[in-house]
């Protein structure tokens, strides 16, 4: 202003005042414009000021709920792994690699973004809240510099030995990054695929009991007329059928047959384990017959004997001493049998049946008989089965007896509805003969196979002088229920054995019914089973994983334990008055320099700026803020 006053100075001259005031005029314009462009950069410096970018406080919140939700993740996890819940995520064996890489990838891919979002968060909440306190620039250096990555936090830690400024700064830091980066490691291992073996049930069918093709008959019918004519068809697909059936009774191969039980047996499968089936005991019960008479026809060496009942008549051909044979009774249901002993059978109390004597003596040693009459009844069973071999492992209730008592014959009240199994005794009466003679020394005819069964399963021995002189009652009865048994077997799955079935003739109007036209009148039922298949598939798996997730869910916990100072402290600052300078690098360092000029005169001159001597100049205290 002396420069301009001294050019303005000297006498005036006329009009001098009008040429002042335009002066004047114009020097005031001039402070008004300079006057409204300082307010102007004023306004906009104060505008940029309160502008620092992501609010503390959504900054803050959004710390908290994610370190939050990661603890609540690895909780979950664990609550998944003590239920096996992760076991009902099944895939295909064939998809196993693909499933178990795409597993692994998404939780990789996830957790780095989340982990890297985390840190940002955390760091930069960290580095604003450093910059707020009242500390040395060297703490607030090591703090932020720390935040580079593990190997920085590692080696400012190291440095806490020369100069120690923020000893527990740099080593939060460092455990956070060390969890961070366990959490890299357990993230991919949460979750892996192991095959296992799935268990399915499903329905096998089965092949249980035979029965007849033509059911149109039953044991009220009397055997005439088309019954009659039946019946004949039958013996003529039985009898060479039955001469296998030395082959069956006392086998324990034979799948379907045990002992006096048939079960039903399995189709083939892919089962595992054991598996329930219907099975049928055959229980036979022998009773005493009273007002027996007995005649006797002599037709030179073949002589005849007879027993008559007030409904039945059976023929007695001469016979060896310790014997039990079927006799040939006419005009019988089908529903029982006829049998008489020249061998006394005695019950559990060791009474003898009743006897009838022979007059004369059959084969001059055989004086007295027991006559009697047997009937079967059916016994529900449950049979256990291996699924694979079929084979039966156990069948309840067991239907062997330990003991029997003489009683009068009665007959069975129930049927059960299939005319094969009603009917047995007329099966029994169908048995082939054998080779074995009832009287060597008589024409008498040969034993049937039935019968030469029981005179070996009871080791009789006839014509020795070491044969058992007695037999109990209940071993007969078993006996005879084994034989029941592989009777219906043998008839339900063998086919004839012994020489050519020859039918006779059938007239054209019994083509309609007659069973002489097929090759075998009996079928087996069918049934079905639950059986358990295995299917080896891939499910997701946490428990191998176990110590990942445990190990996740620490660094998680510690994470958000040392995240808190960073996440809930203000430091004096109001949400809507924000630090301007946010970070520490060479732009944030320039930009302090200029805005602390204070800085220079109190910071020291570093003639070789080695990190120990950088650090140890900036112990000095200072809080920055705008």
């Amino acid at each position: 202003m002396s420069l301009f006053k001294f050019r303005f100075t000297g006498r005036r001259t006329a009009g001098s005042d009008s040429e002042d005031d335009s002066s004047q005029t114009s020097y005031g314009d001039a402070q008004q414009k300079l006057k409204e462009s300082t307010m102007t950069l004023l306004r906009v410096s104060r505008e940029e000021h309160k502008t620092p970018g992501l609010n503390s406080y959504h900054l803050r919140l959004l710390s908290l709920t994610m370190h939050f939700t990661l603890v609540i993740i690895h909780i979950t996890l664990i609550v998944i792994w003590a239920g096996g819940l992760e076991h009902r995520v099944i895939f295909s064996l064939k998809n196993q690699k693909i499933v178990s890489f795409a597993v692994t990838a998404i939780a990789t891919t996830v957790g780095t973004i989340y982990f890297a979002l985390l840190v940002f968060l955390t760091q930069r909440l960290s580095i604003r809240r450093s910059l707020r306190m009242n500390q040395t620039l060297t703490a607030t250096h090591d703090n932020a510099a720390a935040w580079a990555g593990i190997g920085s936090a590692i080696s400012h830690l190291w440095h806490q030995k020369a100069v120690p400024a923020s000893t527990f700064g740099v080593l939060c830091v460092f455990l956070y990054l060390g969890n961070i980066l366990i959490l890299h490691v357990t993230t991919p291992a949460l979750f892996a695929l192991e095959a296992f073996n799935s268990f399915h049930s499903g329905l096998v069918e089965t092949q249980g009991l035979p029965t007849f093709n033509d059911t149109r008959f039953n044991l009220s019918s009397p055997l005439t007329g088309e019954l009659q004519g039946f019946w004949d068809r039958v013996n003529e697909y039985a009898t060479p059928s039955l001469y296998f059936l030395p082959s069956v009774v006392g086998s324990t191969t034979n799948l379907g047959l045990y002992n006096g039980t048939l079960y039903d047996v399995l189709n083939d499968n892919d089962g595992v384990g054991n598996v329930t089936v219907d099975a049928t005991g055959f229980n036979i019960t022998c009773g005493s017959l009273a007002d027996v008479s007995l005649g006797f026809l002599a037709e030179g060496p073949a002589s005849v004997w007879w027993a008559s009942t007030a409904t039945n008549t059976a023929n007695i051909e001469s016979s060896l001493p310790r014997v039990i044979v079927m006799s040939n009774v006419a005009d019988d249901s089908g529903a029982s049998v006829f049998l008489y002993s020249t061998i006394p059978i005695v019950d559990s109390s060791n009474t003898r049946g009743p006897s009838i004597t022979l007059d004369p003596p059959m084969n001059t040693s055989v004086s007295t008989i027991q006559y009697f009459r047997c009937s079967q009844t059916v016994v529900r069973q449950s049979a256990v089965v291996d699924a694979k071999s079929r084979q039966l492992l156990a069948v309840q209730p067991e239907i062997t007896k330990n003991q029997s008592t003489w009683a009068p014959y009665a007959a069975p009240a129930e049927t059960t509805g299939n005319f094969l199994i009603d009917s047995w005794g007329m099966e029994y009466s169908f048995m082939p003969p054998s080779d074995f003679r009832l009287d060597p020394y008589s024409s008498s005819d040969l034993v049937s196979v039935a019968d030469l069964f029981l005179i070996q399963a009871l080791n009789l021995q006839p014509g020795t002088e070491n044969a058992r002189t007695n037999v109990t009652l209940h071993e007969l009865e078993n006996a005879l229920s084994v034989l029941a048994a592989s009777m219906f077997w043998t008839l339900g799955h063998i086919g004839p054995t012994h020489g050519a079935i020859d039918y006779p003739s059938v007239p054209e109007a019994d083509a309609s019914y007659s069973i002489a036209q097929v090759s075998k009148p009996l079928f087996l039922l069918q049934g079905n089973a639950t059986v358990i298949t295995v299917a080896t598939q891939a499910r997701l798996n946490a428990c191998s994983s176990v110590v990942a997730i445990a190990a996740g869910l620490a660094a998680s916990l510690g994470l958000m334990l040392l995240s808190l100072p960073s996440s809930i402290s203000r430091r004096d600052t109001s949400d809507d008055q924000e630090i301007s300078i946010e970070g520490t690098g060479i732009l944030h360092a320039i930009w302090l320099y200029r805005n602390h000029p204070e800085l220079e005169p109190r910071l020291e001159q570093v003639e070789y700026p080695t990190d120990e001597n950088l650090r140890s100049a900036g112990m000095i205290r200072r809080r920055i803020s705008a």
